[in-house]
């Protein structure tokens, strides 16, 4: 493992270091008799509403993230995503299965790692988790165009027009089949009032999914009255982080 830089806080050790012309990030305690073993993967927005992933490293998890070409989860960034989970937990010696901390994109690209990779899924935790492309950032559905350059975004990294968007398989819908033959668990949280991934037109995809194919245990819905797209975060860490640990 090539380091690029290490730092040292309030107990916490962070590591960065190198996975092919990317950078990669470790967070854990700095007193190795406390750490788990076990690893949680943050697919996007490192940083970002930072409390639930800095509570699960307090209890003793390894937090690994990588820096991204892109936040719309295209196959070579998903393969990226997926061999540096396997090199960076080989490398530091923690579990190869993951419970993912998928925001928003991280948790449309939590949906696909592991509807391709489900060997390596422990669980997920989705936060407003874009569902479907239609919706999100097309804007097909009822959500106002509001013109924030997500659209511009995602076809450059796609390489896809509106038109062949309508034909498109591979949303992360289209990987439910299977999240629910690998029974996956998953703890999703949404905002009501989400304006950005509305509930109705992504989210609650998959819990109708998960309830037909009777998996309702295996489906924790933490829906937060009056919120919008942001804060994400679940109405309850010590809950949220319990429900994995069960």
């Amino acid at each position: 493992m090539e380091i690029l830089a290490e730092y040292r806080y309030n107990g916490i050790y962070q590591l960065e270091f190198k996975f092919k012309d990317k950078k990669g990030i470790a967070l854990m305690l700095e007193d190795e008799t406390k750490r788990n073993g076990k690893t949680v993967f943050k697919p996007e927005y490192f940083g970002a509403f930072p409390d639930l992933q800095n509570e699960f490293v307090r209890r003793g998890y390894t937090l690994i993230f990588i820096e991204n070409r892109n936040r719309w989860g295209t196959p070579d960034q998903m393969q990226d995503q997926y061999e540096f989970i396997k090199y960076a937990t080989n490398e530091l010696g923690i579990s190869s299965k993951v419970i993912t901390l998928g925001m928003s994109c991280g948790g449309m690209m939590s949906v696909i790692l592991a509807g391709t990779h489900p060997e390596i899924i422990e669980g997920l935790y989705i936060d407003a988790p874009v569902m479907n492309f239609l919706s999100c950032p097309a804007r097909l559905g009822d959500a106002p165009d509001v013109h924030d350059g997500m659209w511009e975004e995602f076809t450059k990294a796609w390489g896809m027009t509106k038109r062949e968007l309508l034909t498109f398989r591979g949303h992360p819908i289209d990987y439910f089949d299977k999240l629910i033959e690998n029974k996956i668990k998953i703890y999703m949280a949404y905002g009501d009032s989400d304006k950005t991934v509305p509930y109705e037109e992504n989210g609650i995809a998959l819990e109708k999914a998960y309830k037909k194919a009777g998996l309702e245990n295996l489906l924790y819905i933490d829906k937060k009255v009056g919120v919008d797209h942001h804060p994400h975060g679940p109405s309850d860490i010590d809950f949220a982080i319990e429900y994995f640990e069960k």
